[in-house]
């Protein structure tokens, strides 16, 4: 009988797993989208204070700290797992597939994006007269050659690379 007892307080304490947790936070975040936008009147306060106050810090602190994360992430996951290798033949031959790895999932994506962006056509209707000064900025780039695009992949400064984020640079170093 105490056996029992003690099951259902252990299955009663049961704590929320953190994937429940972020599910409940993305419908509580569209519940409260959805009650700003239709429910509460447009005013200054709900504009500058709410939206582009409150929201906007917190959103934009969410999203630096998820780019604070990543270099450090991946650069210590890649020199943890070159380590535990051990055998120097074996990393040169982990170091080449985890290049073409990231080249390949990097063309995927691409490749998805071109895809997606062709069938739903975004921007359709769009009135391009108002854009004109960032037209002409995006006008100017040149395209990059095929030795300056493997020249890259090697950084010059490892540092940098690591604080500007530059992934291929990263993978490189580490």
């Amino acid at each position: 009988m105490k056996e029992k007892n003690i099951k259902e307080k252990t299955q009663q304490k049961k704590k929320m797993g953190l994937t429940t947790k972020i599910f409940v936070a993305l419908i509580a975040g569209a519940i409260l989208g959805i009650i700003l936008c239709y429910l509460v009147p447009d005013s200054s306060f709900k504009k500058d204070v709410i939206v582009e106050g409150i929201l906007y810090v917190i959103g934009q602190g969410f999203i630096r700290l998820m780019k604070m994360l990543v270099v450090p992430l991946v650069f210590c996951s890649l020199v943890c797992g070159s380590m535990s290798i051990g055998d120097t033949k074996k990393l040169g031959t982990v170091g080449v597939r985890t290049l073409v790895f990231y080249l390949a999932t990097t063309a995927l994506a691409v490749s998805v994006a071109l895809t997606v962006g062709n069938l739903i056509n975004p921007g359709v209707g769009l009135d391009m007269s108002s854009i004109q000064s960032s037209a002409s900025s995006v006008e100017t780039m040149e395209a990059t050659s095929l030795t300056d695009t493997i020249l890259n992949i090697i950084p010059d400064n490892p540092i940098n690379s690591l604080a500007s984020g530059t992934m291929l640079q990263v993978i490189v170093f580490a």
